[in-house]
């Protein structure tokens, strides 16, 4: 160690002022891990609460399809791709939306077969799955094979129908017509061939938040090291002082 070092470390002047930096350092560091442990204690506001009852939402139990209410499905799903869908006589898709699927769009848009809000897609053949059922929506999953001349690939799409009206007058409308994401699919058009599509692996989630321990670690390293600090130079200012002691009876004698 340099000598003017141990000249600044054996001044007791040095020393206390030393000290008193620790101390101020640890004081900080104190308040640092106040701050963060204890950011923002005040109490909530009152909230508002109400003494009518809770309004629960009941998500509908599936229901199993019969037959022929299934071939009813299909048949409202394949004459949309017939026209909507492939833009061929689009008037007549306009009865087999729902309010939702036409989003403002007037039955003038559609007889003019003009912009309609529906994807086109050239059809040639379709493939169904039931993708799920319930009292009044059902979700079908539609893989569908371009024309023999297109430049399309073979897509999936999301289609929603809806049930309208109740008893005789009860009958489905296409709600939703969406791309299934990654809906690339390699499929043969026969029968036979099974309608799989490919799902995407699950996929870890991993949070992008700090923990806090992680921010208090540079806070505990910073008040550790103002509490060595002193300790370390009270030994070595020990220390010192009995090498000077030692030498001092060593003269005398």
């Amino acid at each position: 160690m340099p000598r003017r070092t141990l000249r600044a470390l054996s001044s007791p002047r040095f020393r206390r002022r030393l000290a008193r930096g620790a101390v101020l350092a640890s004081v900080v560091s104190a308040g640092v891990v106040v701050s963060v442990l204890f950011w923002n204690t005040a109490d909530p506001p009152p909230s508002h609460l109400s003494d009518r009852p809770a309004q629960i939402f009941q998500a509908p139990l599936p229901v199993k399809l019969a037959p022929p209410e299934k071939r009813e499905l299909i048949a409202v799903a394949a004459r949309f791709l017939e026209t909507a869908v492939k833009r061929q006589h689009t008037e007549i898709a306009y009865d087999l939306v729902s309010p939702s699927l036409r989003a403002g769009t007037t039955r003038r848009q559609w007889v003019d077969g003009g912009e309609i809000p529906v994807i086109p897609y050239p059809v040639d053949a379709a493939r169904w799955k039931f993708d799920y059922s319930f009292p009044d929506e059902v979700g079908l999953q539609v893989l569908v094979f371009p024309e023999t001349k297109s430049d399309f690939e073979p897509m999936v799409f999301n289609m929603s129908l809806r049930a309208v009206s109740a008893g005789s007058a009860r009958r489905w409308l296409i709600d939703s017509w969406t791309p299934r994401a990654g809906s690339g699919a390699r499929q043969s058009r026969s029968e036979g061939s099974p309608f799989q599509i490919a799902v995407p692996e699950n996929g870890e989630r991993v949070s992008a938040r700090l923990g806090v321990g992680w921010l208090l670690l540079p806070v505990l390293l910073l008040f550790t090291g103002a509490l060595l600090v002193p300790v370390g130079f009270l030994v070595l200012g020990r220390q010192q002082n009995r090498r000077a002691q030692r030498a001092y009876e060593a003269s005398r004698n």
